[in-house]
């Protein structure tokens, strides 16, 4: 069964930023603003579409911090006037998004989007984002860099190709490390590789708005199969949407990926390695790895940021900026929630570690050492 529409999230956002953060040319930055959108207008649309359509936002303006947000605001709206240039539009935009903590609240600057050649480090290292290869006769070793779908799509490929190496193969490495996130979801075939039993998604909710609502009647008019299970389950969750404006709705049930696969196959230990990084998509991808009895998580914390998510893209006034916010809040929230901490892996890895993939086949080996 697919789930890439379930989850079909942005690519985490502090990689968006990490990128577009290159130093701007000062010419592009002192552009003056459009004389009929200034920064108090753009200001004050970022302002009500995160109040409105934000999944968190009354997580996190609470009554404890309601008095700073509200100060907040009302310093960046005295800023707002003096703010003649887009680049200094774009602080107060940021300042703005900042107090949210979340990764996927942020703001767009046309000059980004652009594609500036500046915007592009001349040296940056070509990474492989996908690698595959045999560590010896116990362990493989598979990398994943990136959530995209090309990306999700070698896996496949490369798990396909390496069936028999797989099945007479007791442990594998499956390497994180540094994966924001990305367009996809969990592949089928990368789900079975973890697979011992079913792997349950708590079902979302979603902020109520004229936007969601809206996007959601044009998706519906684009489908041609109204009969599909996953029509008639959003059907019922547009309805109650629409009756409940401005308030977080859950989609209904939560969700169930089964598949007929023998739990006792190789590989039978699989690690995922996780560091500060490790976000969105991924974040999606370690929780399922943490309901398979084969996996087993070492490194760090991850980023913690898929507590709210379906980040959607606004255009503010004139489109010099736009902002992205999520409309949809995690189901686990009501279990836990990993917000600015992020998952914890099951084995720590020491900071001062330079080999991952060898403290790894050490931490095993000394393992089934002492379980003879």
């Amino acid at each position: 069964m697919k789930f890439d529409h379930l989850l079909k999230l942005c690519v985490l956002s502090l990689l968006c930023q990490a990128n577009w953060a290159i130093a701007q040319s000062s010419a592009e930055l002192s552009k003056k603003l459009s004389s009929g959108c200034g920064c108090e207008a753009t200001l004050d649309q970022a302002i009500d579409k995160v109040t409105r359509i934000y999944a968190g936002f009354d997580d996190k303006v609470t009554a404890s911090t309601r008095p700073a947000y509200e100060k907040m605001v009302k310093d960046l709206r005295k800023r707002a006037p003096k703010a003649k240039t887009e680049g200094a539009c774009l602080k107060i935009l940021q300042d703005y998004a900042a107090f949210f903590k979340d990764s996927h609240v942020f703001v767009v600057w046309q000059g980004w989007k652009a594609g500036n050649a500046d915007a592009t480090p001349k040296h940056a290292p070509r990474k492989e984002l996908v690698q595959f290869k045999q560590l010896n006769d116990q362990f493989l070793y598979l990398k994943l860099a990136v959530f995209n779908q090309p990306e999700v799509n070698r896996i496949d490929s490369i798990l396909l190709a390496n069936k028999e190496l797989l099945a007479k193969t007791p442990y594998l490495i499956f390497d994180l490390r540094g994966n924001g996130g990305g367009n996809a979801s969990t592949s089928d075939e990368m789900v079975k590789l973890i697979y011992t039993n079913p792997i349950v998604y708590p079902s979302w909710d979603y902020r109520s708005s004229e936007e969601y609502i809206r996007s959601m009647e044009k998706y519906f008019k684009s489908q041609k199969d109204t009969l599909n299970p996953y029509y008639v389950r959003g059907q019922l969750l547009l309805k109650k949407i629409k009756e409940n404006p401005g308030k977080l709705v859950s989609a209904g049930e939560d969700l169930r990926r089964t598949y007929d696969v023998n739990p006792q196959a190789y590989p039978q230990h699989i690690a995922f390695l996780i560091d500060k990084d490790c976000g969105s998509a991924t974040e999606f991808f370690i929780y399922e790895g943490k309901q398979s009895k084969k996996v087993t998580i070492f490194g760090t914390n991850s980023h913690g940021v898929m507590d709210y998510g379906s980040d959607q893209d606004f255009k503010l006034c004139d489109g010099t900026f736009s902002l992205a916010t999520p409309w949809g809040r995690n189901g686990w929230v009501r279990e836990f929630r990993i917000d600015n901490v992020g998952f914890a892996p099951d084995v720590r890895i020491p900071g001062n570690e330079q080999d991952w993939p060898a403290f790894v086949q050490q931490y095993y080996a000394k393992r089934d050492k002492a379980g003879k």
